[in-house]
């Protein structure tokens, strides 16, 4: 159980690399010429990884039964959530994930807003007026984007490593893939591989404690909101 455990995993590793090995070469291609360059690397990449995903929760549902079943699903959004001291996760007796979810909800986004502004927008001269003309595609693409990143890189990773190691190992392996592969992402360098890699494995002790996609799902489509629309206004 063990080995394949491990193969499925090295399986999601080759599938995350994917992402920007797709990503990257799909640099300059047009479908639609009506659309903007930016628009249509993202119809193309949004729908080709979609199916990548799907393809992985079909692999998981025939092998994983038990533990797909388990963790494809809303979740307790408001479950008990275990204090992290060494990285301010310091959970008041009555606060849940529904309170600390929300707080930690908006200090992310912003921090990824303020990253994303110094990365991209201030650099690019971006007008502001730009980003909201381009919002609602960019929702539309933030939902499939973040939908397929937390089945390869989360939920896939909760579901293979569940019983085969403790879950503190499996929030930082999650982390690990997340932010690694986010060094050639936005945000990228080594400031986007710290920021990822501590989304990652939050956004997985999310999962794992509230037994449910909800938390992750959603915190990190709030981070895509403000990435895509960034890129897509280059």
């Amino acid at each position: 159980m063990k080995t394949k455990s491990y193969l499925y995993l090295g399986l999601i590793v080759l599938l995350t690399i994917s992402l920007v090995v797709i990503s990257h070469g799909l640099d300059g291609v047009v479908l639609f010429k009506s659309l903007s360059v930016p628009i249509n690397k993202q119809i193309l990449y949004q729908t080709t990884t979609l199916l990548i995903s799907v393809f992985l929760l079909l692999v998981l549902k025939s092998v994983k039964k038990n533990e797909f079943k388990a963790y494809f699903r809303k979740g307790d959004v408001s479950a008990k959530i275990y204090p992290e001291p060494y990285v301010g996760i310091n959970p008041k007796p009555n606060e849940n994930w529904s309170h600390v979810g929300k707080n930690l909800a908006i200090v992310i986004t912003l921090v990824t807003a303020i990253i994303i502004y110094f990365q991209i927008i201030h650099e690019s001269q971006i007008k502001f007026i730009s980003l909201f003309k381009i919002l609602p595609i960019s929702i539309l693409f933030a939902l499939t984007n973040s939908f397929v990143e937390e089945v390869i890189t989360r939920f896939s990773v909760v579901v293979t490593l569940k019983n085969i190691i403790s879950d503190k190992y499996i929030s930082i392996i999650s982390g690990v893939i997340f932010g690694t592969v986010h060094f050639w992402g936005n945000p990228g360098g080594f400031v986007g591989l710290l920021v990822a890699g501590f989304l990652g494995w939050f956004l997985a002790k999310s999962m794992l404690e509230t037994k449910g996609i909800f938390w992750a799902w959603f915190i990190h489509f709030l981070q895509d909101i403000v990435i895509i629309t960034a890129l897509l206004s280059i």
